[in-house]
């Protein structure tokens, strides 16, 4: 209970600090400084256990709140599930059962979405017995147990459906990822070691030519050499579809096939998702999961690195413990990854469903005007596509749905002479 709200205040500072928004209004100043004096306010009123005063200040915040202009309560809208929570919690340390019940409801009502932090948190031990209390926890499962709801996905199934086109990989060959190769050593990157130690050493060195800014916007031109250039002339970082474009590139440039893949969830309001790459390993036989954001790559407990469906299947049969996150998995050099978070958490909740670009080569999601409709095919859980046209297509792309991981994952082939060739 007691660091959600400055959790949120330290959250929200970031990301309006990163994104670079304009200067905030008077108000809205006025309100977030009025918030972060509550808040120290109801820290030390809970660090002495003086539940009645820290009750006493969040409902006066709900009550300033609910009489702020629109547009100043729609930057603080976010900030509100987590009040009535810790509130509940408040009134459930005074023994003030109906109260907090109600309280409870109404922070799951308004989208609150900690399942991990509720069933953990003692505060609340007085309700557990509650029928309502339990209603409202299962709705917060549903919404904020990322295992849970991708336990609760369907089945593959074998169908094919031939209208959806082959994925094709570019040749090494090709000019720019030759010039790609050569301005940054890539084979010196790379080194000259097994297969699997070159890809390693890939990620590595992705993963730190550039810094991860999720809040960033697109450079117009998405390849691995324009990527690197514009963030070392402007200080920038990229966002993680950008990080996966120049591991793509430098894959391909080193002789691999490799795609981007984005990971999404469930949730259609949920605009969180994460973009990763899978690698072909031809020791292997299968696509490798690698994720330059992170430097992480998954591997079972005899050390034998995983391809995403084989991730996504264990933690859809709840087998998180089988699963091994390579120790140095990271974000920005600064926050070690653990496994219980970004795979038990994270990549749980976007492992729901999945999209590739059916081409992977240079700039295949650079817009020019004589750029070509780009097609995508998105794997679904059975029973989630129905919402879903079997295909949509729009001025830029086109996507595909199926429930076919064997068609999704198929053995990469490359263009050659103008026509397909399996990899061997």
């Amino acid at each position: 209970m007691k660091k959600l709200l400055a959790s949120a205040l330290l959250s929200l500072s970031f990301f309006a600090a990163s994104a670079q928004q304009k200067p905030l209004s008077a108000p809205i100043q006025i309100f977030k400084g009025y918030t972060a004096q509550l808040e120290k306010d109801r820290q030390e009123a809970s660090t002495n256990k003086k539940y009645l005063r820290a009750d006493t200040l969040l409902k006066q915040w709900v009550r300033n709140y609910s009489i702020l202009p629109d547009s100043v309560k729609t930057y603080f809208k976010g900030w509100e599930p987590g009040m009535y929570y810790n509130i509940a919690c408040y009134e459930a340390l005074q023994g003030k059962k109906e109260a907090a019940l109600g309280s409870f409801e109404k922070c799951v009502a308004l989208g609150y979405s900690n399942y991990t932090n509720t069933i953990a948190d003692s505060d609340l031990e007085s309700l557990h017995k509650e029928k309502r209390y339990l209603t409202a926890l299962q709705t917060l499962r549903e919404r904020g147990d990322k295992g849970y709801i991708l336990r609760q996905s369907g089945t593959y199934d074998r169908k094919v459906n031939k209208e959806i086109p082959a994925f094709t990989y570019q040749e090494a060959s090709s000019p720019e990822l030759m010039a790609f190769k050569t301005k940054y050593n890539l084979d010196s990157v790379a080194g000259k070691g097994d297969e699997i130690s070159r890809m390693k050493n890939l990620l590595f060195w992705v993963h730190n030519a550039v810094r991860h800014d999720g809040s960033s916007n697109n450079p117009p031109l998405k390849n691995g050499t324009d990527l690197i250039e514009v963030c070392q002339k402007e200080n920038r970082g990229i966002n993680c579809r950008m990080m996966a474009t120049i591991l793509k590139d430098a894959y391909q440039a080193e002789g691999f096939k490799a795609r981007m893949v984005t990971c999404l969830p469930k949730d259609t309001l949920d605009n969180d998702c994460h973009v990763i790459n899978v690698v072909w390993s031809d020791n292997l036989n299968k696509w490798v999961w690698m994720d330059p954001t992170f430097n992480a790559y998954v591997a079972d407990k005899n050390g034998n690195l995983l391809s995403i469906e084989e991730v996504r299947a264990k933690l859809h049969a709840d087998k998180l413990n089988d699963l091994v996150l390579n120790n140095d998995a990271n974000w920005n050099n600064k926050n070690k990854q653990t496994k219980e978070y970004y795979l038990g958490y994270y990549m749980s909740k976007n492992l729901y469903w999945l999209q590739c670009s059916t081409k992977s080569e240079w700039n295949i999601e650079t817009r020019t005007p004589d750029k070509g409709i780009v097609d995508y095919v998105n794997l679904y859980p059975s029973g989630y596509n129905t919402i879903k046209a079997p295909k949509v297509s729009n001025r830029y792309m086109t996507s595909f749905a199926t429930n076919n991981p064997q068609l999704f994952w198929q053995k990469p082939v490359v263009v050659k002479d103008n026509k397909l060739a399996v990899v061997q």
